[in-house]
């Protein structure tokens, strides 16, 4: 726990030096009179939007629950396990989410080897969807990656079809059960791998899949309200705008694996709201800072609730 400590702060202090950086980058005062212009009368309606791709998210973890049959926790339990994570976002890469693992094994006794593919999964469905939101922008923007995203689609197809090879899983098992060192990992390989299989079936997959793409389109409506704040007009355009930036720079900072993706999406998202929608810089970057307050710090802010409201029991994560 004291590492976790340790990790937490040292991500808030990255999130405060890539606040300042991004100040620096805007010119501070000029900054500060965008936030001051900004109608935040749309606030609340982002706010609204995203607590929208948080219920979509946690329909899509209760139903890999129940993919899993793990059953025996109630749907209140179930929906604070999932808001759980987010308390631990600012950790690199979400690893963070592995919060959610624990609190099953607290609750119901869940290995921890038979829920953690949940979140692995969860993290790969997200990326799916947020590469197809962004790919409905590469038609009007292909300067901005098209061979990127093509590559985490074939990357992607690959690794499904090769977890579902399951004469191939058992060889490798047999074969680590005769080598010593290898041997007392693999009982929970296999657990890692059977609930992986099962969740990287066709129908699993397509409803999350889909769940996913719902979500994240949530967020990226949420990201037009806060463009409306700075002054833009609402249209069709706007909205494919938005949804192809703030899926590319999404994914921009999910593949660099910094806490949260700090620094890689804010940094993304402000560029290309100067490049695409010709946005003054210091409106770019207060918008970014909204819609990130909107996304990732409110979703830090309900997680740290959840935590308090569903008790861990402290002992519990410091033995694991």
């Amino acid at each position: 726990m004291q590492n976790l400590r340790r990790r937490i702060i040292l991500s808030l202090l990255f999130a405060l030096v890539v606040f300042v950086a991004l100040a620096f980058y805007a010119d501070a005062p000029r900054l500060v009179s965008a936030f001051e212009q900004f109608d935040w009368r749309f606030f609340l309606p982002a706010l609204a939007i995203t607590l929208l791709n948080y219920l979509l998210r946690f329909a899509r973890w209760h139903y890999y629950l129940r993919v899993l049959d793990i059953r025996n926790l109630t749907t209140r339990d179930s929906f604070l396990v999932f808001l759980s994570g987010f308390s631990l976002t600012m950790t690199p890469g979400k690893l963070g989410e592995l919060l959610k693992s624990l609190l099953l094994k607290s609750k119901c006794r869940t290995p921890l080897s038979y829920s953690a593919p949940i979140i692995a999964i969860e993290r790969l469905t997200d990326a799916l969807g947020m590469v197809i939101l962004a790919a409905t922008g590469l038609t009007f923007f292909p300067q901005f990656g098209i061979g990127a995203l093509i590559a985490i689609i074939v990357a992607t197809i690959a690794f499904v079809l090769l977890a579902q090879q399951r004469v191939l899983a058992e060889r490798v098992f047999a074969f680590g059960e005769r080598v010593r060192v290898l041997a007392r990992f693999v009982g929970v390989a296999r657990n890692l791998y059977a609930s992986a299989f099962q969740l990287l079936q066709f129908k699993p997959l397509m409803i999350a899949i889909a769940l996913a793409v719902a979500a994240w389109f949530a967020e990226c409506v949420a990201f037009v309200f806060v463009l409306m704040g700075i002054g833009l007009a609402p249209s069709p355009l706007l909205l494919l705008q938005a949804t192809f930036i703030y899926a590319a720079a999404s994914l921009f900072g999910a593949a660099l694996m910094t806490p949260g993706g700090l620094g890689a999406t804010e940094g993304g998202m402000a560029l290309l709201l100067e490049q695409i929608v010709a946005v003054a810089r210091e409106s770019a970057v207060a918008a970014t800072l909204i819609v990130r307050l909107c996304t990732l710090w409110f979703a830090v802010l309900l997680g740290v609730i959840a935590l308090l409201l569903i008790g861990v029991p402290q002992t519990e994560i410091e033995r694991e």
